[in-house]
Formats: structure tokens, C-alpha cells, sequence
């Protein structure tokens, strides 16, 4: 049986995910918080990479240091989702393509 995509998306509509803790919108976002809370992606490259920006910032003035570092660590969030969110499209296509082996 196979299902297509117009099938789910009718089936989302009529069925709406809900009860989602805090503010998450959308289920591959739970997803995503789910996979980050079992999943650490800290690592001492990280860790580095960050006392190099430290000791950038320790230049500027207190107020744009802290300013800059939360644009800094918003640019990672935003490319982590994004990463992550293409992972499970490219899981999503190879199990496709998986199941129409012969």
C-alpha cells in the first residue's frame, strides 16, 4: 500500500497535532527538541570555537558583546534546524526510494 503526500497533508488538516509542552509550532519542531534533549551536539571544538569568540567580544562594550553573542548563537540554532529538518526530508526520500526496491 503505498500513501501519497496529497493523502497526508489531507489527513493532517482533518486532524490537527496539538498538546504540544511550551511553544513549540509544528511537530518537527518537538521533533527537534526531542532528538537535541537525547542527542548532545556539544563538543570541545564547540567549546573553543566559543573562548575564540569570547575573547573577541571581551573588546566591545558589555551590552553589544552580549548582543552579538545571542545573534552568534541564533545563527547556529537557525542552521541546526535547518540541518535537521533537511535530514529528515532526505530520510524521508530514502525510505521512499528503499521501499520501491524489488
Amino acid at each position: 500500500m503505498s500513501v501519497h503526500i496529497q493523502e497526508v497533508l489531507d489527513y493532517l488538516d482533518a486532524h490537527p497535532i496539538g498538546g504540544f509542552e511550551g511553544n513549540v509550532e509544528s511537530l518537527l519542531e518537538m521533533l527537534h527538541d526531542a532528538y537535541i534533549a537525547h542527542n548532545s551536539i556539544d563538543s570541545e571544538e564547540i567549546h573553543a570555537i566559543f573562548r575564540k569568540l569570547d575573547s573577541y567580544l571581551a573588546n566591545f562594550p558589555i551590552g553589544a558583546s552580549e548582543e552579538l553573542n545571542r545573534l552568534v548563537c541564533s545563527l547556529c540554532m537557525e542552521h541546526e534546524v535547518l540541518a535537521f529538518s533537511h535530514g529528515i526530508v532526505v530520510g524521508m526520500q530514502l525510505m521512499t526510494e528503499v521501499n520501491y526496491l524489488p
